[in-house]
């Protein structure tokens, strides 16, 4: 089959021909079909520690058809379509077993970096790990609710507890996972104040139903979140850039009871720039402010992706899809900050 191989970290991924990957009593084999393209993937290239061994195929946003089942897997059939979990988890520890899977004790790693992902025709993965994709919604959106579009969905509602009326604050509005955040913070009620800072990405916010836009280029970023607040701050920031500078100005913008929820996380092995920041304690205990990490979904909550997308509550935005072998040019223009919303790899046949 052919597939998009990384060989060393930071090397470029190449087109290759590798073996039919075998599965376990417990696996299934995809034939894969979409596959969405993100930082993630481009962090893990170059970052050491995150690829378990070499050569990796990467890839963990992924929607395809199961080809194969293992001798003891019984909640997948031959020909359903399904949606991928992103983490390698127990199932049995404290925090698997209480709804937090992302938290696990024993965790393996990830799909894409501990085993091999979905930028390849076929891929293998724990049957534990897939879920059926519900009739109507698109092997392309499917691809992308499986991370892009659920880990706001979880940042959103169990994180920063977004409910009516409250004022959002979203960082990084008009990327692939922010764009998505955009449409999670209305559809939990709130007000949202979408920062980014290219006219694309502000405009993709905007069409997304961002009631305020906010500039990064021009200015200090509480200080156009107070005036578009009346001095008060917001309820929520959710920042999905998570550079010493936007969490700073996050934590600036807080209204009295304000959470913070760090979803994006920028190694300086990749970008050349430390991203740790400080707070002020006395700030934080006067106003009460909660700074909240937010790991990925459980797959419950991806369940309920999907469902959101059935019924068009939510849409997935994807504004370039590439083929296979057009991986490492999206990771390109990811590297330059070029790509508005999400990009995917699609697969035909």
């Amino acid at each position: 089959m052919k597939a998009m191989v990384l060989r060393e970290l930071g090397a470029p991924l190449r087109l290759e021909t590798v073996p039919m990957p075998k599965i376990g009593p417990n696996d299934v084999l995809l034939r894969v079909r979409a596959t969405g393209v993100g930082l993630t993937v481009v962090i893990m290239t170059a970052v050491p520690g995150r690829v378990t061994s070499f050569p990796r195929i990467p890839g963990h946003e992924v929607a395809g058809e199961v080809a194969e089942i293992g001798a003891e897997v019984t909640h997948a059939r031959v020909g359903d379509r399904v949606a991928c979990h992103f983490y390698l988890t127990c199932k049995v520890c404290r925090f698997c077993r209480s709804g937090r899977e992302t938290l696990c004790t024993a965790f393996r790693g990830y799909v894409g970096m501990a085993c091999d992902g979905g930028y390849a025709e076929y891929m293998a993965i724990p049957a534990a790990n897939v879920t059926p994709i519900p009739a109507g919604v698109s092997d392309l959106d499917a691809a992308i609710a499986a991370d892009a579009i659920a880990t706001p969905y979880h940042a959103c509602r169990e994180e920063a507890r977004i409910g009516p009326g409250d004022s959002v604050l979203i960082v990084g509005a008009g990327g692939g996972v922010g764009i998505h955040g955009v449409q999670m913070a209305k559809l939990c009620g709130g007000w949202v104040l979408a920062a980014d800072i290219t006219d694309e990405k502000l405009g993709a916010a905007r069409d997304c139903g961002a009631d305020a836009l906010i500039d990064g280029r021009r200015g200090d970023l509480a200080t156009q979140v107070q005036a578009l607040t009346d001095g008060r701050g917001v309820d929520a920031a959710i920042d999905f850039v998570a550079s010493r500078e936007t969490l700073e100005g996050s934590v600036k913008s807080l209204a009295r009871a304000g959470r913070l929820v760090i979803i994006g996380s920028r190694p300086k092995a990749v970008f050349g720039v430390e991203a740790s920041f400080t707070v002020d304690p006395a700030q934080m205990l006067y106003n009460m402010l909660e700074i909240h990490g937010s790991r990925y979904v459980t797959l419950a909550e991806l369940q309920q992706t999907l469902e959101l997308l059935r019924q068009r509550r939510i849409r997935s935005v994807v504004t370039r899809t590439f083929p296979l072998e057009g991986a490492e040019e999206a990771h390109e223009l990811l590297r330059k900050n070029a790509l508005v919303g999400r990009a995917a790899l699609l697969q035909e046949g």
